[in-house]
């Protein structure tokens, strides 16, 4: 029996229809099957810009953390430096002609205090060592005036990123027009720590 003829109007939409599904599907299917493979192409593109982190070497003996390469102590006072060792560990410290010794606590931490030092620019080593253990060197350490400075977040920022550098270099030109070298200047920054409840211990 022949379709009736109230119908023959719809074949040409109904034909769209069916040649519109059958693209869809194939479209779907080529979507599905594409998507793991761009997938993997992604990650075998995206792994060689991986960069493996190297952590730089821990010090054979922790120190406190204002006692580092460059460090300068204070002139003219018993100086205070300490570190981290085995509890137990006997620890011999060398500089400018001293040698002080002191045992780790329980804790672990150590203490000696250096005799009162004359100001030196004068670049010197220090070193530490641990009875039948590891040995630092800590280099080229002057001895002079040390400031400590705290506050808000400004007081984070150098002298070479603040308004202060116009006073270092007047101090630098004065210096090098009367045929003088203006005192070496040396940075120390803490890293951000936040205690409420007792006294930060391992800064850094």
């Amino acid at each position: 029996m022949g379709e009736p003829e109230a119908f023959d109007f719809m074949k040409p939409t109904l034909k769209r229809i069916s040649l519109f599904w059958r693209s869809q599907k194939q479209f779907v299917f080529n979507a599905i099957v594409a998507a793991p493979v761009l997938m993997l192409q992604g990650v075998a593109v995206a792994a060689p810009s991986k960069k493996a982190t190297v952590e730089p070497p821990a010090p054979a003996i922790e120190m406190g953390a204002p006692f580092a390469d460059h460090a300068i102590l204070q002139r003219q006072m018993e100086v205070p430096v300490w570190g981290w060792s085995e509890p137990g560990t006997e620890v011999t410290l060398e500089f400018g002609g001293q040698k002080k010794v002191a045992t780790a606590g329980k804790d672990g931490k150590w203490l000696v205090k250096l005799d009162a030092l004359q100001a030196s620019a004068e670049p010197r080593d220090m070193v530490v060592r641990e009875k039948g253990g590891a040995t630092l060197a800590i280099k080229d350490v002057l001895v002079g005036e040390v400031w400590l400075a705290s506050g808000q977040s400004n007081m984070q920022w150098k002298v070479s990123g603040s308004s202060a550098i116009a006073i270092a270099l007047k101090l630098k030109e004065a210096a090098k027009a009367e045929g003088g070298q203006l005192a070496p200047i040396r940075e120390f920054l803490v890293t951000d720590y936040f205690s409420q409840l007792h006294p930060i211990e391992h800064a850094t």
